[in-house]
């Protein structure tokens, strides 16, 4: 098993890394649009004309004061939205895939290394191959991708956030192992700072933050409690200010509101809606990969997994949770970017169930072995088979060719990608004349997979594009649609 593991590990990651590849390649194709440039008013002029970081970080905190008044309060998040790339440079926009991917693979592999180093005692190699495994799970097979990898707006509002309360509950694992101060101090800067972003990830992570201490207080250790209350005080007192901002109700106002049980109710059948329709192949062969690993190193490990349907009851509670926000506002999953957090989620939904069931099964196994004095049970070869049979079906059925990556590669090799950066230098060039003050642009021909996330109105008067003109100088901004 010491050799299967080390080359799974070996192999995952290499994939991971190769997988990656042209998606960061896509990203030197990839400009702002919409929101990035509407937040951006303010702070790109004030770069543009002092290039000084702190009179771009004052006005960025000045726009946070006034959309907590007029439009929502998720302070941390809207300081991101007055900061995009393109405020800078044009061209640090390229810096937004590699970015989102770095921090999306950086927290499921450190939060996975914190429960299966940490807590489990893995090998380094299981870490490797489980959270590789994960990692592809997430990028290659999440639903749109445009909004996920490639959008500064959308994208860091949510997988952004996501893979910092991962980050949060990697250290808070630490602390709870190695205790620290400074961690402490961490955890409740970081605290502060998810308190202000948006709920889709924070509901669940504050559902398991609550579970934590009550945790604690069923095992008698409340008094571990007493150094983290600076770190609930933070995530609450953060949560008080974010939502009773004054502009949540004025963006309510626009909205389709529906009871909190109903949201609930909701909520609970589209976890059934992702369990039948989005475990798909690629799960079963990633699972399937991870069964020997975790089923030998539970072997090895005193952890009794001794309430499989609890556990996993709460658990499938917790991810449900992801979908109570936009249901709650909106009466409906929500925009792209934000069903592609929750589909995220599921996917450690999906790896966390397995693993503590397969726990269970091994537990009672080598249990029952134990009593009958006989030796515990193994991962036969009809394993290996099954899984070749099912890495043949996968070949056949052309399941790849929805993965990011391969639409990444198509998207290159097409032509589209650089079709689709000829015709953004010619609105570049045309916005960076000083003698044309009224702007039409007509439509992209090429919207490029991945790429294209949308374009401006064709109403000059529309906000968005007041807000774009602005952005360039010029009296108005707009696309002449057919």
């Amino acid at each position: 098993m010491k050799y299967y593991s080390k080359i799974l590990s070996c192999l995952c990651l290499l994939l991971l890394i190769l997988g990656i590849i042209p998606i960061v390649i896509l990203g030197r194709y990839n400009h702002p649009t919409g929101d990035d440039y509407d937040y951006g008013v303010e702070t790109h002029h004030i770069w543009e004309s002092t290039h000084d970081i702190t009179q771009v970080i004052g006005a960025a905190c000045e726009g946070v004061s006034e959309q907590y008044q007029i439009w929502q309060g998720t302070y941390s998040a809207m300081f991101l939205m007055y900061l995009p790339p393109n405020v800078f440079s044009e061209r640090s926009y390229h810096l937004v895939t590699p970015v989102i991917l770095l921090l999306l693979c950086g927290s499921i592999f450190y939060l996975l290394r914190k429960i299966l180093c940490g807590w489990l005692k893995a090998s380094t190699s299981v870490w490797i191959a489980i959270a590789s495994l994960t990692a592809m799970l997430c990028i290659q097979t999440v639903d749109f991708q445009s909004e996920s990898f490639f959008w500064y707006n959308g994208s860091v509002y949510y997988t952004g956030f996501l893979a910092i309360t991962l980050c949060f509950f990697g250290l808070l694992i630490t602390w709870l192992q190695k205790g620290g101060l400074w961690r402490i101090l961490l955890l409740s800067l970081l605290a502060f700072w998810l308190a202000g972003g948006n709920y889709v990830t924070f509901l669940p992570a504050t559902i398991l933050f609550i579970a934590l201490a009550g945790m604690l207080l069923w095992r008698r250790e409340a008094k571990r409690l007493i150094p983290l209350l600076p770190v609930y005080l933070f995530w609450f007192g953060g949560f008080a200010i974010n939502a009773l901002a004054p502009g949540n109700k004025v963006r309510q106002d626009g909205m389709w509101q529906i009871s909190p049980i109903l949201a609930i109710a909701k909520s609970l059948q589209k976890g059934i809606d992702f369990l039948l329709y989005m475990t798909d192949l690629w799960f079963v062969i990633a699972l399937l990969l991870i069964t020997p690993l975790l089923w030998y190193t539970f072997r090895q490990n005193a952890f009794r997994f001794r309430y499989p349907l609890l556990v996993m009851g709460f658990a499938y509670g917790v991810m449900c949770s992801s979908f109570c926000p936009t249901f709650y506002t909106m009466n409906s999953t929500g925009p792209a970017r934000a069903v592609a957090a929750m589909y995220y989620i599921y996917v450690l939904f999906v790896v966390f169930c397995y693993a503590y069931g397969l726990g269970y099964v091994q537990r009672v196994w080598r249990e029952r072995a134990e009593e009958k004095k006989q030796p515990g049970g193994r991962i036969r070869i009809g394993f290996y088979v099954a899984v070749l049979l099912l890495l043949a079906i996968w070949g056949i059925s052309g399941a790849w060719k929805d993965c990011t990556t391969t639409r990444a590669i198509r998207c290159l090799s097409s032509g589209d990608a650089a079709a689709y950066e000829a015709e953004y230098r010619e609105r570049m060039d045309l916005l960076a004349d000083p003698s044309v003050k009224v702007v039409v642009f007509h439509p992209y021909t090429i919207q490029a997979d991945l790429l294209y996330v949308g374009d401006f109105t064709g109403d000059p008067e529309h906000p968005t594009n007041q807000r774009i003109a602005a952005y360039f100088d010029k009296e108005s901004v707009c696309v002449e649609w057919e």
